[in-house]
């Protein structure tokens, strides 16, 4: 499974984004940011250029595959409603779904855990099993 994980470490703050890639152009993630706590479908739909698009927030995003640590990237992303470009990708948001009190802890755990230790995750391994179950189960339910 081919997951990314927004780098959040433990703090106060309680957010997290977390997708996984159903293919080359589509996505479901997870998500407890400015937008909302919801899980959202979407699809890549374009390349953007333009360097004068004006960048609504940056941070780093972890690359897991098969519960192993690949990469870590840096984001820039541009906030137009339905559509958000992240690093001149243009991904448009196709449904969008509210997520439970208990889905949503669960996901803070888990982005918690990967974010806090994802040059380690070895010591992980029936967590990261658990999390990628969790996120099947999820999936499932809107495919």
């Amino acid at each position: 499974m081919h997951i990314e994980v927004d780098h959040c470490p433990t703090s106060k703050r309680k957010h997290y984004f977390i997708s996984v890639s159903l293919n080359k152009k589509e996505s479901i993630s997870f998500d407890h940011t400015i937008k909302g706590v919801r899980v959202i479908k979407q699809e890549l739909v374009g390349i953007e250029n333009s360097k004068k698009l004006q960048i609504a927030g940056e941070w780093d995003t972890i690359i897991l595959k098969d519960r192993k640590f690949i990469n870590k990237y840096h984001v820039k992303w541009v906030d137009q409603g339905e559509i958000d470009i992240i690093n001149g990708e243009v991904w448009k948001t196709v449904w969008e779904k509210k997520i439970s009190g208990d889905l949503d802890e669960s996901l803070l755990f888990y982005s918690r855990l990967v974010s806090d230790n994802y040059e380690d995750l070895d010591q992980f391994g029936k967590e990261l099993r658990a999390f990628e179950d969790l996120l099947s189960k999820e999936i499932y339910k809107y495919e």
